[in-house]
């Protein structure tokens, strides 16, 4: 897509030359009066996770988009939060405890995650990693393979249906990135060990993308270990003049991955490498397996009109041992077993047209997605499967149809709109039935439309204000509908959660040396989904009648040299419960909702100089947060520095990078995870030490 760049003269770029900001040509070499083509603007940095191949600045939403560099260069590849953490209203935690996966939240949705991502959706190359129930896990996704990553912040994400908090939607390596042949090693403080390899290339029509990874780890804290295989493929075919046939493929072998649990307040000053007792007790583990494959097509009809189909499949199967074996010889359930299939496709197509003299986009799509989960659920016996306690059937079935347009007013102004609707239906057959366990099978059908409405005017050149608003739903997950009354069965009770967004925005570049980005929101929510654990079993979860989150989110990226430069990311923001009343009869209302750190920031200097090496510095601050709703477990704020350094050597016409990392410098000690609402005051999860690793990276 050919974006119409804005006319005017940037106002901030004349107030940058006069006190004296250097401004740097794309080339990295100085602008000067005589290379007037040095002063254009920074080439567009165009996103298609707003359903919509546009340009950032363009877009009246809260978008941002990290690069490979800052993704792979230097890092051990652990998991996705050192990405993700970079971006402004974005926190991702639990990077260290592989069993329970990433956590992610944007403007707060999805802190009340008690494993995996809720609140978000994820797509990888085109393919949804988020079920039609609402869940994810990143577990499937190799850093390594990661090229770019766009977030969505906020219900503005709303024609991708139900989720509140936004999208990350993840590119792998693609043939193009080739001719790439590179194999390297990683080893680290606790035992860290990774071993990749990738390839990518492209041979007349047709172009191939693989990454392989192994990555071993003993752990900072006890049973803590982490053993899986990753590999992660592209497979292209031009297809006439304009279509592009691509086969993606994802598998995933996590045969075994420890859970060293929550531990109290107490344990973690007096031993910050222990393990729950519990979770030694009861071998506390998972294994999983997961295999995608998708085939995405995309073409055009004619020069105004393009389209995209696509089709996938993921099987997983899953079992996780948890810290505790019921008293009750009716509830047995710590042991968690499912094999699921999870399939669909959707077909999307854009138009380019001129009404009435004005520009215009429109994108319209269907999306049909089905997850069955055959699930069970046995007691846990010292570490082993014991008595079958729950046998269910589950099966969610999502349609949604969404159309989005973008209608140039004037020159200068644009008009988004979108909605969406979705059919959403949840079954769970109960197949556990005998004369102490009633059917617990049960339903619910849900029919929702998400709209959203913003307004982009360029005041200047390469400058943008905007405004939005935005709703949004999420429904429960199957996990949430477990009913607290029973073992496991049906709770009817549960609602969805509506957000309603409101915000106003400017965005812009400075010259050819700065992007900036700034935002402030207003989100009302009714019915939130909140988990409680009263009984040191599972969680349940409940509505909590009315919250709201407001903030303020910024980040300005700034080349101080052709070599050198600054990133900040900055987050200020209010989470609180309106209106709750729990179950038992606490009124929480007015308090912190938990889990959320209110200030965030994220800074970082670097150094690089392709054809020598690299120096990166970064840091992260989050503010003090409540581990319950009751807001009387305080977490303490926390400082982190990390450091990498590579230097590059020429090996004949091949090349070796050698790198050092260190995080956690000044070795800190926080907690890298908190278990929200969590019973006996098991909220914490201390994060590693001060670590090191080093590295080679060895390119033909």
């Amino acid at each position: 897509m050919t974006i119409r760049p804005d006319r005017r003269l940037p106002v901030a770029f004349a107030v940058a030359m006069a006190i004296g900001v250097p401004v740097y040509a794309q080339t990295g070499t100085p602008a000067s009066d005589n290379e007037p083509d040095a002063l254009q603007s920074l080439a567009p940095i165009e996103v298609e996770s707003v359903r919509l191949n546009t340009e950032v600045l363009t877009t009246p939403a809260a978008v941002d988009v990290t690069e490979a560099q800052d993704i792979q260069q230097g890092r051990a590849k652990a998991q996705l939060d050192s990405a993700l953490n970079r971006t402004p209203g974005v926190y991702a935690n639990n990077g260290s405890n592989f069993a329970q996966n990433l956590r992610i939240s944007i403007r707060g949705f999805g802190a009340r995650s008690a494993f995996g991502v809720r609140g978000v959706r994820v797509r990888v190359d085109g393919i949804p990693e988020t079920l039609p129930d609402g869940q994810a896990q990143t577990d499937s996704i190799d850093l390594g393979a990661v090229e770019r990553l766009e977030v969505i912040r906020g219900p503005f994400s709303a024609l991708y249906g139900n989720a509140t908090g936004g999208v990350v939607d993840i590119t792998t390596t693609t043939p193009a990135s080739g001719p790439v042949d590179r194999g390297e090693l990683t080893i680290g403080s606790y035992g860290y060990r990774r071993i990749e390899a990738a390839t990518a290339r492209e041979h007349g029509d047709w172009g191939y993308a693989l990454t392989a990874s192994q990555l071993d780890l003993d752990g900072y804290r006890e049973n803590g270990e982490v053993k899986k295989q990753q590999l992660t493929g592209k497979l292209e075919r031009r297809v006439g003049a304009t279509g592009t046939l691509r086969l993606v493929t994802r598998i995933l072998d996590a045969p075994d991955t420890q859970d060293p649990g929550g531990i109290t307040l107490e344990q973690a000053r007096a031993d910050r490498r222990s393990a729950r007792d519990a979770n030694l007790a009861f071998d506390s583990r998972q294994y999983a397996s997961q295999q995608t494959v998708g085939l995405v097509y995309e073409d055009q009809f004619s020069d105004q009109q393009s389209y995209e189909a696509n089709l996938f499949y993921t099987n997983r199967d899953f079992i996780q041992y948890l810290p505790f074996r019921s008293d009750d010889p009716e509830v047995n359930d710590g042991v968690v077993a499912y094999d699921r299939d999870f399939f669909g496709g959707g077909l999307q197509t854009t138009r380019f047209d001129n009404l009435f003299g004005h520009e215009n986009q429109l994108v319209a799509g269907v999306d049909v997605q089905v997850q069955q989960d055959a699930r069970e659920r046995f007691d846990n016996v010292a570490g082993d499967k014991g008595a079958l306690g729950l046998e269910e059937d589950q099966q969610a079935t999502s349609v949604g149809v969404f159309a989005q347009n973008v209608f140039s007013l004037t020159r200068d102004l644009e008009l988004t709109t979108g909605v969406r609707y979705d059919y959403l239906d949840f079954d769970i057959d109960d197949a556990f039935i005998n004369a102490t366990d009633p059917d617990d099978s049960g339903g619910r059908t849900y029919h929702e439309v998400s709209a959203n409405a913003g307004l982009s005017y360029a005041w200047a050149e390469r400058q943008r204000v905007y405004a939005n608003v935005a709703n949004a739903f999420e429904s429960p997950t199957f996990t949430e509908f477990a009913d607290p009354a029973g073992n496991g069965g049906f709770n009817g009770d549960l609602d969805p959660q509506k957000a309603v967004q409101y915000e106003i925005g400017a965005k812009g570049e400075v010259g050819n040396a700065a992007r900036y980005q700034i935002s402030a929101f207003w989100i009302d929510v009714e019915d939130e989904l909140v988990v409680f654990n009263d009984d040191g079993r599972r969680d349940f979860f409940e509505n909590s009648g009315k919250s709201r989150r407001k903030g303020i989110e910024a980040k300005l990226e700034y080349a101080l040299t052709p070599d050198l430069s600054a990133t900040a990311a900055y987050t200020l923001a209010n989470y609180e419960y309106r209106e709750f009343v729990d179950n038992n009869g606490n009124d929480y209302a007015g308090n912190a909702i938990p889990g959320l750190p209110e200030e965030r920031l994220f800074g970082e200097l670097a150094w690089r100089r392709p054809d020598f090496g690299y120096a990166v510095a970064d840091m992260r601050y989050a503010s003090s947060f409540f581990a319950d709703n009751a807001n009387t477990a305080k977490i303490d704020n926390a400082w982190i520095f990390n450091g990498r350094v590579g230097k590059t050597i020429p090996a004949g016409g091949d090349e070796l990078t050698v790198y050092l990392g260190i995080d956690n410098i000044f070795d800190e000690a926080y907690f890298d995870n908190i278990r929200i609402n969590a019973f006996g005051g098991r909220y914490y999860e201390p994060a590693p030490g001060r670590t090191f690793y080093t590295g080679l990276a060895y390119e033909l």
